[in-house]
């Protein structure tokens, strides 16, 4: 299933909505009519297999009634405002995961699973405006896989590792390029990667069981129609299981977000003519297979309040 939050035209909440199988959404904030049905992604979340289940019952009957030619609660895309899937309580972002970023970027890959943590105030939906920093003039990209985990573990041995993965969903990991390599010099990276708008994800978050195989998903990025990022994710280098197991350390929870590191084909790895740091306008689209695409603008314009 792909499940997904929204917000209708005049609401003031978040809608929780499942996707049809016709490109529709079945509001299920709208449809359950007091059913023991969760109120949101993190709720089902949360919730465990039973509420899974419910949410899947739900989809199921939606799918039948569309065959019947009734589509109450049903709405398209393009007619609501697209949120975030979930708030997670933390964001695990791991650094040089594929050995062709690390080369492009001049330095060698980790030895082990490392990164940094992304603030959960700077996601942003699949078409919401990414504000350039007036501070920053290297504006990057970096498309990742993120990881959906499912209830709350620490200490997981790899081999038990997907059974704490509740789907996948795209995580495009905005960085100011000149901030950041200048904060890595002191020893941390923090502003370079946590400034408004830096974090771009949805559109969905995918449950598990559509993904067999999370490293064999072709992996693209467009700036402006141009192809920058071109990958698959089974060149990770440190593999899913071997993320959960070291960043369960720190405890892991329900809704919490491993982003699972980009490939070759960011700003700060070209190195022909001009410049493919983002500027005001830019359209940048990020593409998992079987997850979807992710498109924002980029603006220079500050965000009204």
């Amino acid at each position: 299933m792909k499940l997904l939050s929204f917000r209708p035209p005049r609401a003031r909440v978040d809608h929780f909505g499942v996707l049809l199988s016709n490109g529709m959404i079945y509001d299920i904030s709208e449809a359950k009519s007091g059913r023991a049905i969760p109120d949101s992604v993190l709720e089902c979340i949360r919730g465990g297999s039973d509420a899974l289940s419910r949410v899947r019952e739900a989809l199921e009957q939606a799918e039948h009634q569309l065959t019947l030619g009734h589509s109450k609660h049903v709405t398209h895309l393009d007619e609501v405002k697209a949120r975030p899937p979930l708030l997670p309580g933390k964001i695990m972002a791991i650094g040089k995961n594929y050995s062709d970023h690390a080369a492009e970027v001049g330095s060698a890959a980790y030895s082990r699973p490392a990164g940094f943590i992304k603030h959960v105030d700077t996601l942003i939906a699949n078409g919401d405006t990414i504000r350039k920093p007036v501070w920053t003039q290297k504006l990057d990209y970096e498309n990742e896989l993120a990881v959906v985990i499912s209830d709350e573990c620490q200490d997981v041995p790899e081999e038990e590792a997907y059974a704490h993965v509740f789907g996948y969903t795209i995580l495009v990991d905005m960085s100011a390029r000149d901030v950041q390599f200048a904060e890595r010099q002191e020893g941390n990276i923090m502003i370079g990667k946590n400034f408004p708008t830096a974090a771009p994800m949805g559109p969905w978050i995918v449950t598990k069981d559509e993904i067999d195989n999370p490293h064999n998903l072709k992996l693209s990025t467009r700036v402006n129609g141009q192809l920058r990022q071109d990958a698959n994710t089974s060149t990770q280098i440190f593999k899913i299981p071997q993320q959960i197991s070291w960043y369960s350390r720190a405890g892991l929870y329900p809704g919490d977000i491993i982003s699972t590191g980009t490939p070759a084909g960011v700003a700060a790895g070209y190195k022909g003519e001009g410049s493919w740091y983002l500027k005001n306008n830019d359209v940048l689209e990020c593409t998992i297979e079987k997850i979807g695409s992710l498109k924002n603008l980029i603006s220079t314009r500050k965000r009204r309040t």
